[in-house]
């Protein structure tokens, strides 16, 4: 009897050793991956445990694309994408549940310095995240975090506003914003858009990037100034369309500008003057007059004559 105790107190704790090897060692597909994306993937992120990986056509340009699904040594899960052999771009996704402790301090003190508050993310949701993107083009990484939470700001109040918020490796803030963009990695290449801004800014500094609604939007630093630049699809590639960077609400404006902020004011009293933006358009040089709230608002274009 005593043996037999023996025995499956042996048993117990050999599956419970197989379980815990198992949980803990991703199992490495059969399948061989190109051996220059290996070697090229493995040499960017020693130590890690390549999981899966698929291959398709890309149906823009039929070129072919890696998918690679992989888990680092601090267990956070990673996605890269390569394409025609060459690394586009990499995800990884950090626990929401406890990522103020994984993310860099400079990043983790721009999402504190944001001031949001009880804000609610959900393990496990795809519409949810903290995400680290490392992109091809852009020396530097981005963090991208969506949640909800709370807000009220004296003239209006969310229970559950949305907030998209893309903080630079650096610590730079490229944007707090209420609108929902699409995960990076859906937007593997953007080399147009990078190519067009680098041909309308050649000194800058690509910061990061965003996908809103199909247009690629990104971040740079331009003779010090973050700017945010818009490009869009006309068919053949994205060309550049807008360029805008915020301003003091009290810098001094052209007669024109201030004339047709003042029209505005006196027409709409109950809607205070918010923000003003530097705007660039392929027509010229305007100024961006918002009047109203962080939710609710007007914005116009005024032309710098």
């Amino acid at each position: 009897m005593k043996r037999t105790i023996v025995n499956l107190l042996v048993c117990a704790l050999s599956a419970l050793v197989i379980m815990s090897c198992e949980k803990e060692t991703p199992v490495r597909p059969q399948r061989a991956l190109d051996h220059y994306i290996e070697l090229d993937f493995f040499s960017r992120y020693p130590g890690v445990s390549l999981t899966d990986f698929s291959e398709y056509e890309d149906s823009k340009d039929g070129k072919t694309v890696t998918d690679i699904h992989f888990v680092d040594g601090n267990g956070i899960q990673g996605f890269s994408v390569y394409k025609n052999g060459m690394w586009m771009i990499t995800e990884k996704n950090y626990d929401v549940e406890d990522f103020l402790y994984a993310i860099p301090r400079k990043v983790a003190r721009t999402y504190i310095g944001t001031g949001i508050e009880n804000e609610v993310y959900h393990r496990g949701s795809d519409w949810y995240y903290v995400h680290e993107i490392a992109r091809r083009g852009i020396a530097k990484k981005q963090y991208e975090f969506l949640c909800t939470a709370p807000f009220d700001d004296g003239y209006d109040t969310a229970e559950n506003l949305v907030y998209d918020i893309i903080i630079d490796e650096d610590g730079t803030l490229l944007t707090c914003a209420h609108d929902v963009f699409n995960p990076s990695i859906w937007w593997y290449d953007i080399t147009t858009s990078m190519d067009a801004v680098r041909n309308k800014y050649p000194g800058a500094t690509i910061l990061g990037a965003v996908n809103d609604a199909g247009n690629n939007v990104l971040f740079v630093r331009d003779e010090g100034i973050v700017k945010t630049v818009t490009t869009k699809n006309r068919g053949d590639g994205f060309v550049w369309t807008s360029t805008s960077y915020p301003l003091d609400i009290n810098t001094p404006l052209p007669e024109s500008v201030m004339a047709d902020k003042e029209r505005y004011a006196e027409k709409h009293p109950d809607k205070p003057f918010y923000a003003l933006s530097a705007v660039d358009l392929p027509e010229g040089h305007f100024y961006g007059l918002t009047f109203g709230s962080e939710l609710n608002w007007t914005m116009f274009y005024s032309k710098a004559e």
